[in-house]
């Protein structure tokens, strides 16, 4: 009898198994960069709309998404707990993708560090500007143009680190998008 369970066991798990989806490849000037395929999380847009979700299936050019829409839901003891609310199954065309959004690891923020340095660049500049108009030269509350001109320099230092960190992967001229079928 044990016997029996035994084999009925590995048989199904081996049927199980047998199953396979399609892959997506996404190649930078012809070279391997990263692949998609089911069970893996994704984000990208199609021009106006943007996904974000787990691959369920890629089957014939078609990318089969679940999207997942969670929120915090409030008790009666006003204690606030997490539930998914609604799950949304979308189908896409691989070819209508056209761009994918950064993995975003645990490294540094230069995106952010960036916003941070054009805000308070601006604001030093805005200033000291602003204290040459109404305040007389050599008193306490005139700006020394060292001041202003080095923060004029973090704000632009500061706008190019805070583009330079955004936007994702373009699917054009650098990047393409293939589809293999695995049989």
């Amino acid at each position: 009898m044990r016997l029996l369970f035994i084999c009925l066991f590995f048989s199904l798990t081996n049927t199980s198994g047998a199953q396979s989806s399609d892959m997506l490849v996404l190649k930078k000037k012809g070279k391997t960069v990263d692949r998609f395929f089911a069970g893996n999380e994704i984000s990208f847009s199609t021009g106006p709309v943007y996904y974000d979700g787990v691959i369920s299936s890629i089957d014939r050019d078609t990318i089969f998404l679940t999207q997942y829409d969670i929120r915090q839901i409030p008790t009666t003891l006003g204690v606030y707990y997490i539930d998914t609310v609604a799950t949304y199954h979308s189908a896409i065309c691989y070819r209508d993708i056209v761009a994918l959004n950064k993995k975003h690891d645990k490294s540094f923020n230069w995106s952010g560090s960036g916003a941070a340095l054009f805000g308070g660049g601006t604001l030093l500049t805005a200033f000291g500007l602003g204290s040459w108009l109404f305040a007389k030269p050599d008193t306490r509350y005139y700006a020394s143009p060292y001041l202003v001109g080095a923060s004029a320099l973090l704000g632009t230092a500061g706008y190019f680190l805070m583009r330079a960190g955004s936007g994702g992967i373009v699917i054009g001229k650098k990047y393409s998008l293939e589809y293999i079928a695995v049989k």
